[in-house]
């Protein structure tokens, strides 16, 4: 078992460093105890399963099974912890109704989208990346990013950014999303099990932009202190 993981992690470095990566920012978090903050705990929360769906699709691509399902599911999952942060982050009211709202629309739609794109829904073995989700999460987690920048701006709140945990949070999801916005309308066609598109340098874009925004996300809550973040 431990040959076949030295095995791939050797042939897809770029797609293996993010998966131990996640471990960076949970430590963090961890040892600095910056899960008594609530939009903290939510990250850490996140980061611990996303770190456990990415060991089961790394333990499996690297028996070459199909992991496409647990992507497919982890989506709606996704989207709901890490626009959540963004709830404790505005002040406008109307803002966070909104981002209620948008959840149990987009894990319907998500599950639909599933359910459309896979004709053999029971197959776990015979699975096809969603065609539509992740274009739409990416489009909606840029639009809550870009309005949380907006009205930080605006409201000139807080001091130093730098110093601010959740705004490197908010700097690596913007990078991760951004980037994900412009591969995500393709995988469905390119990363199909049984017939893989060679898509060249862009099939690692996304492992690429995900691990930069787990260094972010450490840079982060490095700077946590429980006296000095800002509200």
């Amino acid at each position: 078992m431990l040959e076949s993981y030295f095995s791939y992690i050797i042939r897809q470095p770029v797609i293996s460093a993010p998966v131990f990566l996640n471990l960076l920012p949970i430590l963090l978090i961890w040892r600095k105890r910056a899960y008594n903050e609530k939009l903290l705990l939510i990250l850490f929360v996140y980061l611990i399963l996303k770190l456990c769906v990415d060991l089961v699709m790394f333990d499996l691509a690297s028996h070459r099974q199909n992991n496409v399902i647990y992507y497919n599911v982890s989506i709606p999952v996704r989207y709901v912890l890490t626009s959540w942060m963004y709830y404790y982050e505005f002040d406008n009211k109307s803002h966070r109704r909104w981002l209620l709202f948008s959840w149990p629309l987009f894990v319907g739609f998500s599950m639909w989208d599933i359910i459309h794109t896979n004709s053999s829904i029971g197959d776990v073995h015979d699975q096809n990346v969603v065609l539509y989700s992740a274009t739409i999460e990416s489009l909606l987690m840029l639009f809550w990013i870009m309005l949380y920048f907006y009205d930080t701006i605006r409201a000139l709140k807080i001091p130093n950014l730098l110093t601010y945990p959740f705004f490197w949070i908010c700097s690596g999801l913007l990078l991760f999303y951004s980037s994900f916005l412009f591969i995500a309308p393709v995988m469905h066609y390119a990363a199909r099990w049984d017939q893989w598109m060679d898509i060249g340098t862009l099939d690692y874009i996304p492992y690429v932009f995900e691990s930069v925004s787990l260094i972010l996300f450490s840079i982060g809550i490095a700077q946590y202190r429980d006296n000095s973040y800002a509200k």
